[in-house]
């Protein structure tokens, strides 16, 4: 549970019956300083310790998302797409009203052939950056931008963004920024600056002077215009970047390998020019198995937290990559969520993602149902010393849905439990729960840091999104000291918050 620094004054009020606020005289009223993890509009979701003083019979669960039914919803289709891949960027814009999602793909069946751009040889095999819209999540076009002259024909969906090999593309829309031309930025890694050979028949990009992180930005998210002093990390990170704005830190942030390998690094920014040396931040250990990996990860903002969709890589096993949950209240200290449960797991066998799954770098919010884009492989990831994989299908993109705040729970089967927060100082305005008891029931209980009752809610039932615990009689003034008491009986609680009128 995490949240942004908050002072509550002395308030004439109390929580009263259904949460609602009354009055109570003066001498019962406390002024305390909100503690750091806490902030009372931000839902306290129970990914971390943070703001946890007990736990007494309850499990950690992750839940996995639902895949939708008509999956997959974005695929490979075009004589420039040997796939579609989310090493990209999927999100929905509030201004255009329609999602838009930026994926990497490249040219197939080209042979040696190689692909030439505005004079510039690129490899066969060059990675390429495509554009998509859709009003309601589901149903994709590909339009026909005029951007990038494909085999001269430039009737397609690419985008002119990178020079040679742009990868791992992260979008990131800026509407502060004061200059218009510059409300979309982009962060990838870009390679082959040295031109490209043949070895072995096949084709391989060439490292070069320019090889790095590049940044880019644009006015409308298709025409991109890059930074003179690219790369602005001279490190590689062939995989999936994320490119976040941390409104607590006031910087962009970025993550991906940047050197380490098969790990999570991170870099941070003031002004989207010049970056701090990446730092190592999460990697496997020998709890997850021999030459396990991060093969990559996306990873947002999510009520106050960074939390991230790891891709875990079993390279000592049978190759395959699912997805994994991790957390972190500051992009540096991060918790391997459910004692390393699997989040998305693989498709049925003979599938089109029966051998990897990996997730975009965006939860969105609909309503009170959150979206999430993810790529499917046909196939495990081929590796030194075992057969070529043939793969059936090309990669393609899907759609993950989930109620709100429903990543992981707390919650207790027959035997019941409890989980008592830390202390801090109770809010204005009305408590909010999201659990689920169809089968149980949750009650709440505020108590004195000494332990001493202040009182207890009637027992709620159902499956919530949004309900608020009814309590009798009066209750403490905003700004007294408490500790709040979750008490679970065949029940899952995901989080908790204050609606302030």
């Amino acid at each position: 549970m995490r949240g942004g620094p908050l002072t509550i004054s002395r308030r004439d009020l109390v929580l009263g019956a259904c949460g609602a606020l009354t009055a109570l005289p003066a001498a019962a009223r406390v002024e305390e300083q909100t503690p750091a993890w806490f902030d009372p509009a931000v839902h306290q979701l129970f990914l971390l310790e943070d703001g946890i003083e007990r736990v007494e019979g309850l499990r950690r669960a992750v839940h996995p998302p639902r895949r939708h039914p008509d999956n997959p919803l974005v695929r490979a289709d075009t004589p420039w797409e040997r796939g579609c891949q989310v090493y990209g960027t999927a999100l929905y814009d509030e201004a255009a009203k329609r999602f838009r999602l930026w994926y990497l793909t490249g040219p197939r069946d080209r042979g040696l052939r190689p692909l030439v751009v505005d004079g510039r040889e690129r490899p066969p095999h060059t990675t390429l950056v495509a554009y998509a819209e859709s009003r309601d999540g589901v149903r994709w076009r590909k339009p026909l931008l005029g951007l990038f002259p494909y085999d001269g024909d430039a009737r397609n969906n690419l985008l002119p963004i990178g020079r040679d090999n742009a990868e791992g593309i992260s979008v990131l829309p800026d509407p502060h920024d004061p200059d218009p031309a510059r409300r979309w930025k982009a962060l990838f890694w870009e390679h082959g600056s040295g031109g490209w050979e043949v070895r072995d028949g096949r084709p391989f990009a060439k490292e070069g002077p320019t090889d790095g992180i590049w940044v880019a930005w644009s006015a409308d998210g298709l025409r991109w215009s890059h930074h003179p002093g690219n790369p602005v990390i001279r490190r590689y990170s062939d995989t999936g970047q994320n490119l976040l704005w941390d409104p607590r830190l006031r910087r962009y942030v970025a993550f991906g390998r940047f050197g380490f390998g098969r790990r999570l690094a991170r870099s941070e920014s003031e002004d989207f020019l010049h970056w701090s040396e990446p730092r190592l931040v999460l990697g496997c250990d020998a709890a997850d198995g021999p030459r396990t990996q991060i093969y990559g990860a996306g990873i947002d903002l999510y009520e106050g937290l960074y939390l991230a969709m790891i891709w875990i890589y079993r390279e000592g096993g049978d190759g395959k990559i699912d997805t994994q949950l991790a957390a972190s209240p500051d992009g540096i200290r991060w918790t391997r969520v459910g004692d390393r449960a699997t989040w998305l797991s693989l498709g049925a066998e003979g599938s089109w993602e029966d051998g990897m799954v990996r997730s975009a770098g965006r939860i969105i919010r609909r309503g009170e149902e959150l979206y999430v884009y993810y790529c499917g492989i046909d196939g495990p990831h081929g590796r030194p010393g075992h057969p070529p994989v043939q793969r059936r299908y090309p990669v393609q993109i899907g759609l993950l849905t989930l109620p709100r705040d429903r990543f992981a729970s707390l919650q207790a089967g027959d035997s019941p439990g409890a989980v008592t927060t830390r202390v801090l100082p109770l809010p204005p305005g009305r408590l909010r729960l999201n659990a689920d008891a169809s089968g149980g029931e949750v009650r709440m209980a505020i108590e004195e840091p000494s332990g001493r009752l202040l009182g207890r809610s009637a027992p709620l039932s159902g499956d919530h999104l949004d309900a608020g615990p009814r309590f009798d009689g009066r209750l403490p003034a905003p700004g007294t000291a408490v500790r709040l008491r979750f008490e679970l009986r065949r029940a899952a609680l995901f989080s908790y918050w204050w609606k302030v009128r």
